[in-house]
């Protein structure tokens, strides 16, 4: 099996085991668009200037390989923060997100700039939005839109061998690009994330939808815990209900039933 039908092949399993509502995505950044593959859709060829997280939108429901560049975009924060564009100093940083009052004060706002992940200005060009079950490149993060249990189960499986929790930075704003995607890049961690203003008003991502990331060399470990991590004991999507008290415990309790006892008062 070739690399790309790997990935294709992982693709799949993610939407059939999770039974997800659209296509789990492979991203990848480009040092020039002649990197684009063959038929990558450009906004630009429409007319049209879109966000980032648009682009994930018409590739994760319509199935669109997306190619953007910075004639391609019309969100200046993600410019910025991807190096497209290049911020003459962090003063406009700070008044930008005044203007939009989402902080208090300025020190406030030059606080979230230290946790603001950006790349070098001109370290590349452009950006491949791909579902991963046909994707043409070797994506560098994979993002995966679910509900909270097909997240939980994402969760479960990727910790199935380090037992690490996974730590996330949550703003409300600039969520899937540059949580889900810049900070996985930079980490090489995996992410949770809640989408913030722009992935709901400009690319109309549902109330019940949160967003997964994880670095593509974490992905095969991933999928394949998804048929280990739990599923002895049933966990799995979508999850069995017990609405009675359960007088069949669950293996754990057991267990934890042998070394605990009633707290002393």
């Amino acid at each position: 099996m070739s690399k790309f039908e790997q990935y294709h092949q992982y693709g799949r399993i993610l939407s059939e085991k999770l039974r997800l509502q659209t296509f789990p995505l492979a991203i990848r950044l480009v040092k020039s668009k002649d990197q684009f593959p063959e038929k990558t859709r450009r906004p630009n060829v429409f007319n049209m200037k879109i966000t980032m997280c648009q682009g994930y939108t018409f590739s994760r429901r319509i199935g669109w390989t997306m190619g953007l560049t910075a004639e391609d975009m019309n969100c200046t924060p993600n410019l910025v923060a991807y190096g497209f564009h290049e911020l003459k100093d962090d003063q406009g940083f700070i008044e930008a997100f005044r203007a939009m009052d989402y902080y208090e004060t300025d020190a406030a706002t030059a606080t979230m700039r230290e946790h603001f992940p950006m790349l070098t200005p001109g370290e590349y060009e452009g950006i491949i939005i791909s579902p991963l079950g046909w994707t043409k490149v070797e994506p560098d993060v994979v993002l995966i839109h679910g509900n909270s249990t097909q997240i939980m189960r994402l969760i479960q499986a990727n910790i199935y061998k380090s037992g690490a929790p996974i730590l996330t930075k949550q703003m409300g704003l600039a969520a899937s690009c540059v949580n889900g995607i810049l900070q996985t890049i930079l980490s090489r961690k995996p992410n949770v994330v809640i989408p913030g203003a722009g992935d709901r008003v400009y690319a109309a991502v549902q109330d019940y939808e949160i967003i997964f990331s994880l670095p593509v060399e974490m992905l095969h470990d991933t999928i394949d815990a998804l048929d280990k991590a739990g599923t002895k004991v049933g966990i799995r999507y979508p999850m069995p209900i017990n609405l009675t008290e359960p007088a069949i415990k669950p293996v754990a309790w057991q267990v934890l039933d042998k070394y605990s006892q009633p707290a002393r008062k």
